[in-house]
């Protein structure tokens, strides 16, 4: 017999378990898993699955509705608040041909549509998330959404480099000099600019990266550069300390001083830093490939990003 409930606490080592056995480009921990899930500030008990067989859960799916525009994460924007969005997914590979698939997701659509959505989204949640669509290595779940009238949206790249034997190249010194000639400095951010990050934040207006109180986060698990110009924050970027591979971003630069060099020159001061740290390999997430190639970084995972509507006929 097979059934689906809800997910509870107790059931994050089974679920994680299972979870690594089939999804083996994403293997999780139990404390990562509570994070992202459980901790969301948008978790809904009743859109979070399993699916159970023979007393033993063969599959999980967790969904997102974000109630309202922000939701309670308060980075949700105007355009996404008929979206629900699918941010975790897998059935155990001897139990895809019971249907189980299918169930977990006619229940999720249950879920979102008693919340009024009317576009399901598998990738690119803004919030807390695992990854931004699904790896194309995962022949078995594309073809599962393929075939359950999801649309292939579009791609994301993952891009990473190799920090051992890093130095600027020609592309990232000349984005140096371009932004020195106009006046700006690039330094590590200070507790003492945080007035002017204030400032920088709300002309920059991207409430997915900034949600409000952001400040009670910021900084406070990577470390972080500012580009001043006239003693003015004009660009900032963030990275992570760990050791031997790290992860980088965000970055952002205020719209009138794009193209002008700084960007890229954020990104070289940040790896710089980052290999003074001991970082050997840094992956930047969901990331666009023309501006991090040029300063040497490859892809390094691509995900698919399926969208499909809710029907209420």
């Amino acid at each position: 017999m097979s059934y689906t409930r809800p997910l509870e606490e107790s059931d994050i080592p089974e679920i994680v378990k299972g979870w690594n056995e089939v999804l083996v480009y994403d293997n999780i921990e139990e404390r990562q898993f509570k994070y992202v899930v459980l901790e969301d500030p948008n978790y809904e008990k009743d859109c979070n699955l399993l699916a159970v067989r023979d007393d033993r859960i063969v599959g999980f799916m967790g969904a997102v509705a974000r109630e309202g525009i922000l939701g309670k994460d308060g980075r949700g924007r105007p355009q996404e608040r008929h979206y629900g969005y699918i941010k975790a997914f897998y059935v155990l590979d001897n139990y895809w041909s019971t249907g189980i698939g299918d169930r977990l997701l006619n229940e999720e659509l249950k879920c979102l549509k008693a919340r009024g959505k009317r576009f399901l989204w598998v990738g690119i949640y803004t919030g807390r998330f695992f990854f931004p669509g699904i790896d194309i290595r995962y022949k078995r779940l594309l073809r599962f959404f393929d075939e359950n009238g999801f649309a292939r949206e579009f791609t994301i790249n993952d891009l990473a480099t190799d920090l051992k034997s890093f130095e600027p190249n020609e592309y990232q010194t000349e984005a140096k000099r371009r932004a020195e000639g106009i006046g700006v400095k690039v330094m590590d951010y200070e507790p003492e600019m945080i007035g002017m990050v204030r400032e920088f934040v709300k002309e920059l207006n991207m409430k997915h990266w900034f949600p409000d109180y952001w400040e009670r986060d910021f900084n406070k698990s990577g470390v972080a550069l500012v580009a001043l110009k006239d003693e003015k924050v004009i660009g900032w970027s963030e990275y992570s300390s760990n050791r031997p591979a790290s992860e980088f971003g965000g970055i952002a630069v205020l719209e009138a001083f794009r193209h002008k060099g700084i960007g890229t020159c954020l990104l070289m001061e940040s790896m710089i830093r980052m290999k003074e740290l001991g970082v050997s390999k840094v992956v930047a997430r969901w990331a666009p490939e023309g501006f991090y190639s040029k300063s040497g970084w490859k892809i390094f995972r691509k995900y698919v990003v399926y969208r499909r509507g809710i029907s209420y006929s």
